[in-house]
């Protein structure tokens, strides 16, 4: 069985959560972190038995003994730090969004193909099994055909300090969409599989012009529809509603960190799918990094490149309907 060694830029929370699911894997290991501070770096070495620390992050990517890098920093700093990672060959799992633009991704997936490394955007979600499994079941008819998905997605945001702090600054690529409306997105894209014809899109700005909430409806050129809410100001249900003509699925709260869905027929529940995560739900995609490198893959099927960038061609009409704007160093490519 092949080994792989990860290295991970930025050790913030969203890293502590991965670092935990890895300690799992049979195959691969994180054997290097990089930080802006390097005592930040120490701590999070210390805490899962780290070998090499790093204040430079190009002291990572020349590190030889790394085969994968994983980037967990703010969304602004996504696209420069794997361009970075590509060009020296190295595969890498960025988190989500994978970019702050489209025109940022389309522009790594070209480099990842040039250089030919993996870059696989870490939306956990869609690799989670029990959405396979749903998804498996609705095309076999079990709520006949799909007419509609709605879910909600929200926080209070304002009584944590961590979040607020990052979610409120523009050139941190701030606002509700990019953190939270980006599950309701790629997920009704997972079970539709298009991209919407039309985008309608309302929602409140931030006294720093960031996006406090929003409500968005994606229309099909199938018929079908896609309605969500998300929100850093309010706490919401958190949940998805799969609508068919013949039933439908709810994923329950937090349905994107699911391992549980239920399938209702007349207002009665017919099907109860659960897969408890053996770590935390970033098991899934970890391993799947390293099947796709095996195999030679650019990207997983579960989440390719195309869905990414669709994705993110989605929120960039989202937020110019809204006015949210970036500083120009965050969202342009090249």
């Amino acid at each position: 069985m092949q080994t792989y060694n990860w290295g991970v830029l930025g050790p913030g929370s969203i890293a502590n959560t991965f670092a935990e699911a890895m300690k799992l894997s049979g195959r691969g290991k994180i054997t290097a972190v990089a930080s802006r501070s390097l005592e930040r770096a120490r701590v999070f070495a210390d805490k899962y038995q780290i070998s090499t620390v790093y204040s430079d992050y190009k002291a990572l990517l020349n590190d030889a003994n790394v085969d994968i890098i994983y980037i967990a920093t703010p969304h602004s700093f996504h696209f420069e730090q794997a361009k970075l990672c590509l060009e020296a060959g190295k595969h890498v799992l960025v988190e989500k969004p994978s970019t702050v633009s489209a025109e940022q991704m389309q522009y790594l997936v070209e480099l990842a193909e040039a250089n030919n490394v993996l870059l696989q955007e870490g939306v956990w979600s869609r690799f989670m099994p029990v959405l396979s499994q749903v998804k498996s079941l609705i095309q076999e008819g079990a709520i006949g055909d799909i007419q509609y998905i709605q879910s909600n997605i929200g926080f209070a945001f304002q009584n944590r300090a961590e979040p607020k702090q990052r979610l409120a600054r523009p050139e941190l690529a701030g606002g509700a969409l990019l953190d939270l409306g980006i599950y309701s997105i790629t997920l009704s894209q997972f079970f539709l599989e298009q991209h919407p014809s039309s985008i309608t899109s309302q929602g409140k700005l931030t006294d720093l012009g960031v996006d406090e909430c929003e409500l968005v409806n994606l229309s099909y050129s199938t018929g079908q529809y896609a309605q969500f809410t998300s929100s850093m100001s309010a706490h919401a249900s958190n949940t998805m509603h799969i609508v068919g003509s013949q039933g439908y699925v709810i994923l329950p709260h937090n349905f994107w960190d699911v391992d549980t869905a239920y399938f209702y027929e007349h207002d009665k529940c017919v099907q109860t799918i659960a897969i408890p995560h053996a770590a935390n739900g970033f098991e899934y995609e970890i391993e799947e990094v390293m099947n796709c490198i095996e195999q030679g893959k650019l990207c997983s099927d579960l989440m390719s490149h195309k869905d990414s960038i669709s994705v993110l061609q989605v929120m960039d009409e989202i937020r110019s309907q809204l006015g949210v704007k970036y500083p120009d160093n965050i969202i342009q490519a090249g």
